[in-house]
């Protein structure tokens, strides 16, 4: 669980990464319709990642309280 733990935090830090560079080049290059589609898809991703993390985390705190 700790092993995708960390694999979820760098798929996150990725998914944030990917963002931020189609966000700026849809923002150099004038608003092109299909980087928006792109990054509205990219935005989707990260947040189902993001979610999928905080389950783990979740499910590695919880457990570690039930040992104790």
């Amino acid at each position: 669980m700790r092993i995708l733990n960390k694999l979820l935090a760098w798929l996150v830090g990725i998914a944030v990464f990917a963002n931020v560079v189609t966000i700026i080049l849809g923002i150099f290059y004038f608003f092109d319709f299909f980087l928006f589609k792109l990054w509205i898809a990219e935005l989707v991703t990260t947040l189902v990642i993001a979610g999928i993390k905080v389950h783990i985390t979740y499910m590695i705190f919880e457990s570690e309280e039930e040992e104790l």
